[in-house]
């Protein structure tokens, strides 16, 4: 298990040198070209070419959660390898405040963290459909099945990484999730939000449309589980 830690390094330097560029139907904070998909979420999230959800879905494996994401009707805020990677860097330097030879690893979680991740996935899941069409450019407040809360948007963006050109009339747009950690009121301004009240999550990939619900690809930047 130790060679998967190490592949998520690999796989972290792989992706990013192609994560700027369209490929394999992807935007990095667009739609996908042709949003349907006829497979199910789980089968499309394992046929991706690259394979950046290799170790998501090992865990899923692993938790038996499955069934979760691939439930009809749903919509999934689906993390990537990077999510995973990046959560296992965190925790690593947390347990070597303690100790400096220990090391938390993709094995770690499954030796000790499975029942957290067999739980923690449902913050990614809302039982509706969040297609980029109902979605506002100030958000709206919506219930994970844990019970939290987040808001999704689609907001316009002038970010030159993200499309935006200066000469261009059409302005991009993009898909936010932004988890709370705290209640807040449903006319907040979302763009204000940040920890410890909540966090903000480019989603890379949206739009997807499976034979079972709406995928939302979070961006590599994230940390699964909105570890702190």
């Amino acid at each position: 298990m130790k060679k998967i830690a190490l592949n998520i390094f690999i796989l972290l330097g792989i992706v990013l040198g192609i994560s700027s560029c369209k490929k394999d139907n992807y935007f990095v904070g667009g739609e996908l070209h042709n949003p349907k998909i006829n497979m199910t979420t789980y089968d499309w999230m394992k046929s991706n070419k690259y394979g950046v959800f290799d170790t998501v879905l090992m865990l899923i494996d692993k938790a038996g959660v499955k069934d979760k994401i691939n439930a009809p009707g749903i919509t999934f805020f689906a993390p990537t390898d990077y999510d995973v990677y990046n959560y296992v860097q965190a925790r690593t330097a947390a347990v070597q405040k303690v100790d400096p030879k220990k090391m938390w690893t993709v094995d770690s979680i499954i030796k000790y963290e499975l029942n957290r991740f067999r739980d923690s996935i449902d913050i990614y899941i809302a039982k509706e459909n969040l297609l980029n069409t109902v979605l506002t450019e100030k958000g709206k407040k919506y219930k994970n099945v844990k019970g939290g809360e987040f808001f999704a948007s689609y907001e316009e963006t002038r970010d030159p990484a993200l499309g935006y050109n200066p000469n261009s009339t059409v302005i991009p747009r993009v898909v936010m999730f932004t988890y709370l950690f705290k209640p807040v009121a449903d006319d907040i301004n979302i763009t204000s939000i940040v920890p410890p009240v909540g966090s903000r999550v480019l989603v890379q990939t949206s739009n997807a449309q499976t034979t079972t619900g709406v995928v939302h690809v979070l961006n590599n930047s994230h940390v699964l589980f909105f570890y702190r």
